[in-house]
């Protein structure tokens, strides 16, 4: 019974743990959370150790294990798929698309935020309610416009200056930026920053824009941050915009998840898992360093100071 001495205080205390329905309860509910994080995470263990694999252990039957699990096997497999994939131009367009993501998203969501909060032009309320309805739209049903908002931009057919976004990586950048959720977490956030702090600034004759990037980015950090993370995490793993406006794969600006598709069906089956493990090391490692971020991010736009 010592070792729940210190259990925070929750649904279970520590006089319930006393008892033997407390005791039960809590194995139960310890006993699922095991089960429920095994049965989650064994997909993603089966793909990582698969990669070791040869092809013929991954064919002759189920095993979880490879059978050579010494560290030079796994460092040449590294070595061979990497060499045979040639990911490297695919990894540095992805990082392109992601970071044109992160610096639009923080940029119009940040400035939507900032408008809908502090500046409260007229109609703010009216902005705001589409901004909430955009959020209720099914995606599917925004496919088909964007598409040909893309195909003929700006927006209508036939216009004199129209160009097409079509295998650029502005779609995806716009779309990012386009971000209902993230423009409602900055103006929450925004609405706890008193609003003396603006008035102040403009008395020292800073304009909207120098106050929003000088004083509110600055002072905003825990938001910025999770939304960073979040954009980021995003754009590297979005596969359904890239798939769809990145046609061309003669212009070498497909990301990695579009470029493992394309591969040739040659490739044998445990350098394919190579792959997707390649393609993944990036969203692990955000959320690997920036944990806290992320589940304390979810609470930000509520809080009140």
């Amino acid at each position: 019974m010592n070792r729940f001495s210190t259990k925070q205080a929750g649904i279970i205390s520590l006089s319930d743990l006393k008892t033997m329905k407390g005791k039960i309860a809590y194995w139960s509910v310890f006993a699922f959370l095991l089960f429920t994080c095994i049965f989650t995470l064994f997909p993603a263990i089966w793909v990582l150790l698969s990669g070791f694999k040869d092809s013929q252990e991954i064919y002759s039957g189920f095993s979880l294990f490879p059978r050579d699990m010494s560290l030079e096997h796994m460092m040449t497999c590294i070595v061979d798929s990497w060499k045979t994939l040639e990911l490297g131009r695919s990894m540095i367009n992805t990082v392109i698309m992601s970071m044109g993501s992160l610096c639009l998203t923080l940029i119009v969501c940040g400035i939507g935020g900032y408008v809908l909060s502090k500046m409260k032009p007229r109609g703010t309320n009216f902005v705001l309610q589409l901004v909430l309805w955009t959020m209720m739209m099914p995606g599917q049903l925004r496919t088909v416009p964007l598409y040909i908002s893309w195909l003929s931009f700006p927006f209508v057919a036939n216009f004199p200056f129209e160009v097409s976004l079509i295998n650029t990586y502005w779609p995806i950048w716009l779309s990012s930026a386009a971000n209902a959720f993230e423009v409602l977490l900055f103006k929450h956030y925004f609405d706890s920053i008193p609003m003396s702090y603006v008035e102040a600034a403009k008395l020292d004759g800073c304009g909207n824009l120098s106050i929003f990037f000088r004083i509110m980015m600055p002072i905003s950090k825990p938001i910025v941050i999770y939304v960073s993370i979040m954009s980021l995490t995003y754009a590297w793993s979005n596969f359904f915009i890239p798939y769809l406006v990145l046609q061309d794969k003669e212009l070498q600006i497909t990301p990695v998840r579009i470029y493992l598709l394309g591969q040739s069906s040659e490739i044998k089956m445990n350098v394919r898992f190579m792959g997707i493990i390649f393609a993944s090391v990036v969203p692990f490692l955000i959320f690997a360093f920036f944990q806290k971020h992320i589940i304390g991010g979810v609470s930000i736009g509520g809080v009140k100071g």
